[in-house]
């Protein structure tokens, strides 16, 4: 029987969408290897969190377990129970939001298959199913991740529920909750291509896509503050009608017992919520499937003339030349647009986090006097942005737009033109990496310094700096010419050294920032230091492109590089 299905046409067809989802559209085939292997890391990453979550868990519900009054553990359980939604939830978006530029069949889709004898009904079938079985990977390894939590939350005798019986509420509503996520993004992209004009459908829904991976970004820090909603929770809080998460946590108590007025009320609003998302999705496919013209129709804009480059006489050409290739690029592609602006989300999230803290909120209430907690909490900032930034920066420009075009670049390469090319890397690497955190945190540690910032802003720059260039080194692509090879390093190898430089960069950044700010001299011998490290680094990245080549073609780091022996 397994044979006879995968001998099926739906069978074939399913497989080929399926595998699309692993290719992107620019990696090669090795490329694409290298995607699954580093899919199937990230899985584990998510296993290996859930069992850290529930660790930390065991030590707070071993105290509410054994506690006489119960209202403690039920108001904890409630909030917890929120968090164990809300994580599948935002996996289940952010996932579906990735690959929502295949959410239907796109041109390509239909000039290749409307020839073959199969009807469109057919290709929109196995289309959704091989979309399904993408979401339902992911869905059901966060499901299992998140499910030795909830096992260990809901094993109290002041449980509203049996053990057995939280794990099976989790399991369908969990379902349920990363269904309506699903739905909801579908909603939003089938919305807009159907009202939008058709002119500027592929443009509005990749912006789309860019705000709502900023938006989901920017919401992490808010996830993970779910359990501290434990009092509104029990103090019945209108505040929650506006968190899903909340409302699946009403499902589940309506459904599986322990509902009252107000878990009720939320589980109404909850299914609401996902019938209408599911309403608005089908609704937008069935137009779709009639009038598949708006997705198969693509416009072309030209532009009506090419920008003039006005050079001075101490500009040069190769290096303005490069600049308007990676900016042009970053606002027509809505993939790289997507990785720059998430990725820095990631450290915008992370920094917002560090600055809603209550104390800091009080702070910029009064302006006054500030806290050794507010200081620290304000400077430790810059380098989560900076260190965003520039990873968003580089992974983006890693990225290739076109590989089979970048035969013009091969052919003009020339020793004396490389370093002017590659020069304009640096300076984009600089103006996002450096420019913006510290336009962005300036009116901050002048309000925290006076004119004493300067020198917290100067140790801030010297920071970014250096960071730019550890990012270079080894760096000789010309933005989008290089293929790219994902998952050199194990998804769990990369988690740790990002956390590692992350929590390690945010303390010395931060105490060198505040130091050179309480006390000028000992800001201009860090400044001075970190300065001629950057400036080592640089020494030896310009030498190095003085003599090797560009590369166009990404390889992982076991194989043999011959650059050395030349």
């Amino acid at each position: 029987m397994a044979t006879g299905w995968r001998d099926r046409p739906a069978a074939h067809l399913t497989r080929h969408f399926f595998d699309a989802l692993f290719d992107l559209g620019f990696l090669s085939r090795e490329g694409a290897d290298a995607f699954i292997r580093l899919l199937l890391g990230i899985i584990a990453v998510i296993f290996s969190f859930g069992l850290l979550l529930t660790r930390i868990y065991m030590g707070k519900y071993a105290a509410l377990k054994g506690a006489a009054d119960p209202l403690p553990y039920l108001s904890a359980l409630a909030a917890d129970t929120t968090l164990a939604f809300g994580l599948p939830m935002w996996i289940a978006a952010f996932i579906t939001v990735l690959i929502s530029h295949s959410l239907v069949p796109d041109e390509t889709d239909f000039r290749v298959l409307m020839p073959l004898p199969v009807t469109r009904a057919f290709i929109y079938g196995t289309k959704l199913l091989a979309l399904a079985i993408f979401c339902g990977m992911f869905i059901g390894a966060s499901l299992i991740a998140v499910t030795p939590l909830v096992g260990l939350i809901s094993s109290s005798r002041h449980a509203p529920t049996l053990p057995p019986v939280a794990l099976a509420a989790y399991w369908i509503v969990g379902t349920m909750s990363c269904a309506f996520s699903v739905l909801a993004v579908i909603a939003i992209n089938g919305l807009l291509t159907v009202v939008v004009p058709r002119s500027r459908v592929h443009g509005v829904t990749a912006s789309t896509r860019s705000v709502l991976l900023v938006a989901l970004m920017l919401a992490v820090p808010f996830v993970f503050a779910l359990p501290a909603n434990a009092d509104r929770i029990a103090a019945h809080s209108r505040s929650m009608y506006v968190l899903p998460p909340a409302w699946f946590l009403g499902v589940a108590r309506l459904m599986f017992g322990g509902a009252d007025a107000y878990t009720s009320q939320l589980a109404f609003i909850g299914l609401a919520a996902l019938a209408a998302a599911a309403v608005i999705s089908v609704s937008s496919y069935v137009v779709l499937y009639r009038r598949f013209d708006r997705v198969m129709l693509r416009s072309l804009h030209v532009a009506r003339r090419l920008p003039r480059l006005r050079l001075s006489p101490s500009t040069n050409p190769w290096r303005t030349a490069i600049a308007d290739f990676t900016h042009a690029t970053l606002r027509r592609s809505a993939l790289h647009q997507g990785v720059l602006l998430g990725m820095s989300a990631c450290g915008a999230a992370l920094a917002l986090n560090r600055l809603v803290d209550p104390q800091v909120i009080d702070w910029l209430r009064r302006l006054g006097a500030a806290r050794f907690d507010v200081v620290i909490a304000v400077m430790g900032a810059p380098w989560l942005l900076m260190f965003a930034a520039g990873l968003a920066t580089r992974t983006a420009i890693a990225l290739p737009i076109e590989q089979r075009a970048n035969w013009i670049f091969r052919m003009t390469e020339s020793e004396a033109t490389r370093v002017a090319q590659l020069r304009a890397v640096v300076r984009l690497m600089r103006q996002i990496t450096v420019g913006v955190p510290l336009l962005l945190m300036a009116p901050l540690e002048w309000a925290l310094f006076g004119p004493r910032a300067v020198f917290a802003l100067a140790a801030n720059a010297a920071c970014a700096l250096l960071w730019v260039e550890v990012l270079l080194q080894g760096w000789r692509k010309i933005p989008f010419t290089c293929s790219y090879m994902p998952g050199k390093q194990t998804a769990a190898q990369s988690t740790v050294v990002g956390i590692g430089l992350l929590v390690l960069g945010v303390s010395l950044s931060g105490a060198i920032a505040a130091g050179s700010a309480r006390a000028p001299l000992f800001g201009a011998v860090a400044i001075a230091l970190l300065g001629a490290v950057a400036y080592a680094f640089a020494r030896a990245r310009v030498a190095l492109w003085t003599y090797a080549p560009l590369e166009f073609d990404d390889r992982l780091p076991s194989a043999f590089d011959t650059l050395l022996l030349q």
